[in-house]
């Protein structure tokens, strides 16, 4: 093989296995957009309302308006990343929501890198159970930013039971996506100056299933009849199963296709349907008449097998206020 063949294959498969250890699979299922429905419809007597919330959120990580499970999934960046979220839910549990990131890019400076819009359902005014379906498409601006989200569609629905002192859980999501990654190499063939790159498309699509078990310690009436406080510990497993379809555009065609053909390119990821992860959430609300502030903890401990880091945290604190 030439030294550019050498080289060329060099960079295609480098970038095809490097897709092994991008944005391991992670679930986080505290919905803070119900908590605070619970708890207007609880300082309400069980009546359910309509309202309007607009949030404010600071965090480690890309922030998922609706599903928190994505939030593990997101790159992990060491930005500040800015959420501002408007949301509309009325009293029969029908709701929508609109949100965007901003971070500080050091090459592109203060930028949007990406928005959602989600549309939804969540159960009201019932006791024992809550439940709840949501689909959420994300716009991301630059699928080949290290911080962008592998995720733009994304459906999720969760169902617990409330009523005995230890709330179980379940919920399911299915999304799907792609994001882009891109080599360069430049080298000299006879003093020719040979430049070559190699993108690629990872199109995703990922199935999770959550089992949770938490409790919710509510307080209310603490400084007056309009505020209350929820603390809410959490114990999540998390199982899921995905594939990942890998296309090339490059300038060393032949090669690539003498690599498929050898068996040498991975053209499909896929990981059966497994225990992926352990995480341990802890959430706090406190509502005070239309504001409310809510400071959120994650952690979680990856199971298979990686050569990544196995602990994931998501930090985040949100403040809104819902008229």
């Amino acid at each position: 093989m030439s030294k550019f063949s050498a080289c060329a294959a060099a960079l295609i498969i480098s970038l095809a296995l490097s897709a092994q250890t991008i944005k391991k699979d992670s679930e986080q299922p505290v919905d803070s957009a119900s908590i605070i429905r619970e708890m207007m419809d609880l300082l309400a007597d069980f009546k359910p309302v309509s309202f309007v919330t607009i949030d404010f959120t600071l965090g480690n990580r890309l922030y998922s308006v609706r599903n928190r499970g994505l939030n593990a999934k997101q790159a992990e960046v060491s930005l500040m990343i800015y959420t501002p979220t408007i949301g509309y839910f009325h009293k029969s549990g029908f709701n929508f929501t609109a949100g965007a990131n901003f971070l500080n890019d050091p090459a592109k400076g203060f930028i949007n890198s990406q928005s959602s819009l989600s549309g939804g359902y969540d159960l009201t005014g019932n006791k024992n159970f809550a439940a709840g379906i949501s689909y959420t498409h994300y716009f991301v601006k630059d699928s080949y930013a290290g911080y962008a989200s592998p995720v733009q569609n994304d459906l999720y629905a969760s169902f617990s039971y409330k009523k005995s002192w230890i709330n179980p859980g379940v919920a399911f999501g299915y999304s799907t996506g792609y994001y882009n990654s891109v080599k360069r190499s430049d080298t000299a063939i006879n003093n020719i100056r040979r430049r070559l790159y190699d993108s690629a498309t990872f199109n995703l699509k990922a199935f999770s299933a959550i089992a949770t078990i938490s409790h919710q310690f509510t307080w209310y009436a603490l400084f007056g009849k309009e505020d209350g406080l929820v603390f809410t510990p959490s114990f999540v497993i998390n199982f899921g199963s995905s594939n990942t379809n890998i296309s090339h555009n490059t300038n060393a065609t032949n090669l690539l296709n003498f690599l498929n053909k050898r068996g040498k390119l991975p053209k499909l990821l896929t990981t059966s349907f497994q225990a992926e992860s352990a995480g341990i959430s802890i959430n706090l609300v406190y509502s005070t008449g239309k504001f409310s502030f809510e400071p959120q903890w994650y952690i979680d401990y990856y199971l298979p097998n990686t050569s990544a880091n196995r602990l994931t945290q998501v930090a985040t604190f949100t403040a809104a206020y819902s008229f």
